[in-house]
């Protein structure tokens, strides 16, 4: 109990650490490259007065991302725990806070993004690529159930069920779902911008300076899907415990996942800028499709839609492996139902876990509100992945003697930044009254309130 934590043996002290490098790096990658980056470039767009602008601000949420991914490694490396962030915030803010986040999360953060990215996945690909039947509903005798709902709900399910097979095979699935879009995104961006050319490149920075700035509401509103697209840079921490190696390879697996997904976001945007002027672009809809339509035609549309489903598949399945973590954490903790704990004695796997965040996605699936889903688990991102990150700070103080086998250079700058830019945007959304913002509020409010009526002092 030196560091705080429990000790028994679970998914932090098995023997069978079983994921390495690649794996976990995949884990990041494919839990941040999602449906964001094909929807929300239309968004960012309709806020932005320019094309430099509009890169600044995938620059500026890249920039973000890397910092918490700085931030974590050093947590991660530390006290490699099954868990993510619950158990560094048990330790950095007590018990109170740790349980409020952590029911946050496991409300809000997990089951609302699976059910965001399942629901996008079943409406915007499977038509596409299965047939429009895909999107009519699904009829059982007298009943019938929403197309793109009963599609999302068996993602989830059967993504679970994987995952509840064993973590060994869900990595495996994970590096394949992750490897094959990052490459073929990437080459394909690539050879767009080498026909944009550097004057191209030139132009849309003047075009940007000389385009008055957006106002300070419009950037923040466009901040908010670029902040969702680059959710995930945490995600190897959920899974500390099972990873060969942490003091190397999980900040090496955080930083290097947010490296790619930075990189390759940001080639993937100037692709976009070099298929639609940026009046267009805010009006297609799905900017990946939209642009296999314009450049290539049917074919274009098929290939292109196929390596979206891949990679949306792989954002679920990194999803479904990391989030699962939260209430086996918890329930370890003492903060959740003890079965929530327990591993299976084959698979090793937090089976009720699983079962547990795929019950809350199916019933926020069944709500049939795409983007409402998106802002309800971005608001929850916001509030603890900035406790998280801020953490950092606390532990340096709290604990400063600890074996820090990676540590955060410049500090403490990266945790500032990122601290910084998500309590601004978190302000401004709840001075214009986002629902999303203050459901989040409530929900983590309403969990200290459990917290001090139940727990004993």
């Amino acid at each position: 109990m030196a560091d705080g934590f429990d000790t028994q043996p679970g998914l932090d002290q098995h023997k069978g650490k079983r994921v390495g490098l690649w794996p976990a790096q995949s884990v990041v990658a494919g839990a941040m490259l999602g449906i964001g980056i094909f929807i929300a470039p239309p968004v960012v767009a309709s806020h932005v007065t320019g094309p430099g602008y509009f890169l600044l601000m995938w620059l500026l949420g890249g920039l973000a991302a890397l910092c918490g991914a700085l931030s974590v490694a050093e947590l991660g490396a530390m006290m490699p725990r099954a868990g993510g962030d619950y158990p560094y915030l048990q330790r950095a803010y007590g018990p109170g806070i740790a349980f409020a986040a952590g029911w946050l999360q496991m409300l809000a953060t997990f089951p609302g993004s699976l059910a965001a990215m399942a629901v996008g996945t079943a409406t915007f690909q499977f038509p596409v690529l299965l047939g429009p039947s895909f999107a009519e509903p699904v009829s059982f005798g007298l009943f019938s159930i929403h197309g793109p709902s009963f599609w999302a709900a068996a993602i989830v399910i059967v993504l679970t069920v994987l995952n509840h097979i064993g973590v060994v095979l869900s990595g495996r699935v994970q590096v394949i779902l992750t490897t094959v879009p990052l490459l073929v995104f990437l080459i394909a961006s690539c050879l767009v911008i080498g026909e944009i050319g550097v004057g191209q490149a030139i132009d849309w920075m003047r075009e940007g300076t000389a385009a008055l700035p957006p106002s300070i509401v419009d950037m923040a509103q466009a901040y908010l899907p670029v902040y969702f697209a680059y959710s995930g840079w945490n995600a190897a921490i959920y899974i500390g415990g099972e990873i060969k190696n942490p003091g190397r390879n999980l900040p090496l697996a955080v930083i290097g996942g947010t490296s790619m997904v930075v990189v390759l976001y940001l080639v993937l945007c100037a692709g976009f800028l070099s298929v639609f002027p940026l009046s267009d672009l805010a009006n297609v809809g799905e900017a990946g499709t939209a642009a296999a339509s314009k450049m290539f035609g049917t074919t274009g549309i098929i290939v292109v839609t196929s390596l979206i489903l891949l990679a949306m598949l792989g954002s679920i399945n990194g999803t479904v492996l990391t989030g699962s973590r939260i209430a086996y954490a918890m329930a370890r903790g003492g903060d959740f139902a003890k079965s929530a704990g327990k591993l299976h004695p084959k698979f090793r796997t937090p089976v009720v876990a699983l079962w547990v965040q795929c019950a809350l996605a199916l019933a926020l699936i069944a709500t049939n509100s795409f983007e409402g889903l998106l802002d309800y688990a971005s608001a929850a991102m916001l509030i603890t992945g900035t406790l998280t990150v801020l953490s950092v700070m606390l532990l340096r103080k709290k604990i400063p003697d600890i074996h820090r086998p990676y540590r955060l250079g410049l500090y403490p700058l990266a945790p500032l930044a990122y601290a910084g830019s998500s309590l601004l945007v978190l302000a401004i959304l709840a001075y214009q009254g986002d629902l999303s913002v203050w459901i989040a509020f409530a929900w983590f409010a309403l969990a200290m309130l459990a917290y001090r009526l139940m727990r004993p002092r």
